[in-house]
């Protein structure tokens, strides 16, 4: 082990370490819950003669590295910027990698990020796509074979060839995508091919065959999700389903076999999603899962040989990050590496999974913020590479538990709980509630969580409810939260407040509500609907005029989900409007009655500044004591870790002075 982070250490000027001794005493510094990790992403080659890392530079700036393994090498950068980050890398072949580039900050300015391919050894750099509108040579007509932007990596293929798949976005008048166009890219010569000819409008998702044609896909168009099949590359497309994205019924095609059987995510006849295999000849779905987790939506990370293309397994959270594995030599190595790593999520990752020798194995828990590993099959041996966060000490993080509570209808409702670093059995202690965004996306697993991490540390029981509408728990707690914004929604987050005050958890008199985006507006909202509930009340990003997400122009909400999605999951902005303006809190900041934390970026295109602006006036007239912050480079989130660190010194002493005893 010492060997091979010797190796890394000389190679790449020390971004990789291990973490070396207990944290200092007092509370843990903000950085270390706001830093970027050290390593974010790590690929194994598909036959497993290399391993590539994304790692920070001496400039500040990560960039590519790559480690011979058989036998172990001494790493080697082979891409890097002196303006920009790599952000994530992948293996074309064993010789062969593609990557993507990014400037730093919210807008990226012309020609300021691409996708690049490269050799292994460094040789044989190549741009493939560039962030400029047009990508002629300047003085001649002649265009480059730079493709311009508006192309994106889709893919890598791994059938002896050098090229990946890339699609091109055609957007309408309005900006809102039209479909996409799928293509093949040489990423030695710059050639292009494509396979958009006579695919329908609206496309958005496909599957290939065995010899990487396009077999199946799926459009969207006016609210409608349709699934098309062809029968052999050149026939016709034939509809074989279609359906509402917001109906139970729906399904997602994720992986097309050889005798044409379709592996698909659907709910079937049940209320969680699960794995079912579909029939494109008889359109018929199978009645029973090939696999599906009682409780939980199966998230729908397939393992497949990416030579042979068999499917091995599959990814998936429940509670927490898991694998399960169709191919028994596959569970074995999970077994083993289990029994090394106990008490974490361990997960395995290889090109050609079946016969490669060296997987790379991505460890972590809820106090663990993440490890990379190396296993080797041939001698069962297993290889620190590195860890993402080697500042943070697992000893000062706090455990996080998962809960099933009964709202007050109820209703079952998901909820973790984040308790402070030595906090034992059950004591009464101060408390925020974490509201997640989205609000239709899942909010977390029992997986380390920065945010969560951080309010633990200064010695917060930290709440964070998956109220109805949340997704990833079923059917049945996703469509309970539909129109229910400021409502039953609202009720959730503080049945979650009552239930841990009964269990003995926290102190119900003294307890604040945090959140971002969605979690913003329920933090706002939550002052409203439950007033008494709340010390105080902090929102980053934070919806605070449900009109104005139906009538502001700048957003980048897309004008398909104003007209489709939006008056289903929230509400009619015509027939429904008193209803959305008596659960807007811009409506009804008069009756705020606790301090307030307002912050957001300058740049938000998804919640445009407009919301926190609108409500700081009403607030400050309505006599609220509200502190309003901006910060002008971010957007929908932060860019810029400083920035990140103020805002939760902000957040720190914004609740300790609700929070503190006595007040």
């Amino acid at each position: 082990m010492k060997k091979w982070v010797d190796h890394l250490r000389a190679g790449l000027a020390a971004s990789v370490f291990l973490w070396a001794g207990a944290a200092a005493s007092g509370p843990v510094p903000v950085e270390h819950f706001t830093k970027w990790p050290d390593i974010d992403d790590v690929s194994v080659s598909p036959s497993g003669k290399r391993v590539a890392l994304t790692v920070w530079g001496p400039d500040g700036f990560k960039r590519v590295g790559v480690v011979d393994l058989d036998p172990i090498g001494k790493a080697r950068i082979v891409a890097s910027f002196g303006d920009a980050d790599v952000t994530e890398v992948h293996w074309v072949s064993d010789d062969r990698l593609v990557y993507e580039a990014f400037q730093r900050g919210h807008d990226i300015n012309e020609g300021g990020a691409g996708t690049f391919a490269v050799n292994h050894d460094g040789t044989e750099p190549r741009q493939l796509i560039a962030w400029r509108h047009a990508t002629t040579d300047v003085g001649t007509r002649i265009a480059n074979r730079v493709l311009p932007y508006g192309w994106f990596l889709d893919s890598t293929i791994d059938d002896g060839s050098n090229e990946v798949f890339v699609y091109r976005e055609v957007k309408d008048s309005l900006g809102d995508a039209l479909q996409f166009q799928l293509a093949r890219l040489n990423t030695s010569t710059g050639a292009l091919r494509s396979l958009a000819h006579g695919m329908p409008a609206g496309t958005r998702a496909w599957l290939v065959d065995a010899k990487n044609e396009p077999r199946m896909l799926t459009t969207y168009r006016e609210g409608l999700s349709r699934v098309h099949w062809r029968k052999a590359p050149g026939a016709p497309w034939e509809e074989v389903a279609s359906f509402s994205l917001t109906t139970g019924n729906s399904f997602s095609p994720l992986h097309l076999g050889e005798d044409g059987t379709v592996l698909v995510w659907t709910r079937g006849n049940g209320d969680t999603g699960g794995l079912y295999r579909f029939d494109p000849e008889t359109r018929r779905l199978h009645a029973e899962p090939v696999i599906s987790v009682a409780g939980f939506d199966l998230s729908s990370g397939l393992v497949a040989d990416s030579q042979s293309d068999r499917v091995l397994g599959i990814h998936f959270t429940a509670d927490r990050p898991m694998s399960y594995w169709f191919s028994p030599d596959m569970q074995r190595i999970q077994q083993a590496v289990d029994a090394a790593l106990p008490g974490r999520s361990n997960r395995l990752h290889c090109g050609r999974c079946e016969t490669t020798r060296f997987f790379v194995i991505q460890s972590g828990s809820d106090r663990q913020p993440g490890e990379y590993y190396l296993f080797d099959r041939t001698k069962s041996t297993l290889q620190l590479i590195g860890a993402a966060r080697p500042w943070i000490d697992e000893a000062s993080q706090g455990r996080r538990t998962f809960h099933r509570i009964a709202a007050r209808d109820g209703l079952s409702m998901p909820l973790y709980v984040t308790h402070p670093p030595g906090a034992s059995g059950k004591s009464p202690l101060p408390a925020v509630v974490l509201v997640h965004g989205g609000p239709w996306v899942r909010g977390s697993d029992i997986g380390w969580n920065a945010e969560a991490q951080f309010l633990a540390s200064r010695g917060y029981r930290v709440l964070e409810p998956e109220f109805r509408g949340s997704q990833g728990y079923g059917y049945a707690l996703f469509r309970a939260g539909w129109k229910e914004w400021g409502r039953a929604m609202q009720d959730d987050v503080a049945d979650a407040v009552q239930w841990a005050a009964k269990e003995g958890w926290i102190d119900p008199s003294r307890v604040c509500i945090v959140g971002g985006s969605y979690g913003g507006y329920a933090a706002l909202m939550g002052t409203v609907a439950h007033p008494g509930t709340y010390r105080c009340a902090a929102a980053f990003a934070a919806v605070t005029d449900i009109e104005l997400m139906y009538t502001i122009t700048w957003s980048d909400s897309s004008e398909a989900s104003r007209l489709y999605s939006m008056p289903v999951l929230i509400g009619d902005p015509q027939k429904e409007a008193q209803r959305l303006a008596a659960v807007s809190p811009l409506q009804r900041a008069g009756e705020i009655k606790v301090p307030v934390l307002l912050v957001h970026g300058g740049r938000d295109q998804r919640v445009p500044i407009d919301h926190a602006r609108r409500f700081a006036a009403a607030a400050k007239r309505a006599g609220v004591a509200i502190e309003q912050v901006e910060y002008d480079g971010e957007g929908h989130g932060f860019n810029d870790p400083a920035n990140h660190a103020d805002y939760y010194r902000r957040l720190e002493r914004f609740l300790d002075k609700a929070l503190k005893p006595g007040q």
